[in-house]
C-alpha cells in the first residue's frame, strides 16, 4: 500500500494514476498508516512541520512532489526560497535513476513549483535539470528518497515518473522486508 500525503494540491490526481492498493493522508496522520512507501503531494506549506517529521522517522521510499520536493530538501538543511511558477519546463536527465527509466533523455512537465532551493545539501544528486532551474529531480545519497519539482500527474510525461516510482517501490519493497 502507498499513502498519498494530502499537502492540499494533487493527491487525487496522483491517487488515479496508481493501479494496486493506496490511501489518502493527511500529514499528521501519515506516520500512522502501515505503507510500503509515501508520495507527498504538492500544496501548502503550513504542512512542512508533519512532513519534515515523517521524512526524518522514514526508512520507506518516499517521492516528494512540489511542495513535498521542499520539504524532503528542508529535513536535510536545504534553504527554500519563492521562485518562478512555469507551466511547462524541458527536462533533461542527468544521471540514472528510477525514476527516469524508459524515459527520453529530454521530456516535458507540467507545472512547476512556486519554491526553488539555491543549492542542495551534499548528500543529494540531481538527476535531472532544465535551463529554468537545475535541480528538476533530486535523489538522497543514503535513502530510498526523491524529490521532483514539477507536477508529474498534470501530464506531459510526468505519470511515467509515478508509474516508476510505483515500481521501485514494488522492488524495494521485494529485498527490504
Amino acid at each position: 500500500m502507498i499513502a498519498i500525503v494530502d499537502n492540499g494540491k494533487g493527491a487525487n490526481e496522483i491517487a488515479r494514476f496508481i493501479r494496486g492498493s493506496k490511501e489518502i493522508v493527511k500529514p499528521s496522520e501519515a506516520l500512522k498508516v502501515k505503507t510500503s512507501g509515501y508520495i507527498l503531494s504538492d500544496g501548502d506549506m503550513k504542512h512542512q512541520k508533519d512532513n519534515i517529521k515523517l521524512i526524518e522517522k522514514s526508512n520507506k521510499p518516499i517521492l516528494g512532489i512540489g511542495a513535498g520536493y521542499i520539504f524532503l530538501g528542508a529535513a536535510y538543511g536545504a534553504k527554500p526560497k519563492a521562485g518562478k511558477i512555469e507551466k511547462t519546463d524541458h527536462v533533461k536527465i542527468e544521471h540514472p535513476c528510477p525514476l527516469t527509466l524508459d524515459l527520453k533523455r529530454m521530456f516535458v512537465v507540467m507545472q512547476t513549483c512556486n519554491h526553488v532551493f539555491a543549492e542542495l545539501p551534499e548528500n543529494f544528486t540531481v538527476i535531472a535539470s532544465s535551463a529554468k532551474y537545475e535541480f528538476k529531480i533530486i535523489s538522497e545519497s543514503e535513502k530510498p528518497f526523491f524529490g521532483v519539482h514539477f507536477n508529474p500527474e498534470l501530464g506531459g510525461d510526468g505519470p511515467k515518473i509515478i508509474d516508476n516510482f510505483v515500481k521501485f517501490i514494488d522492488i524495494w519493497e521485494k529485498y527490504h522486508k
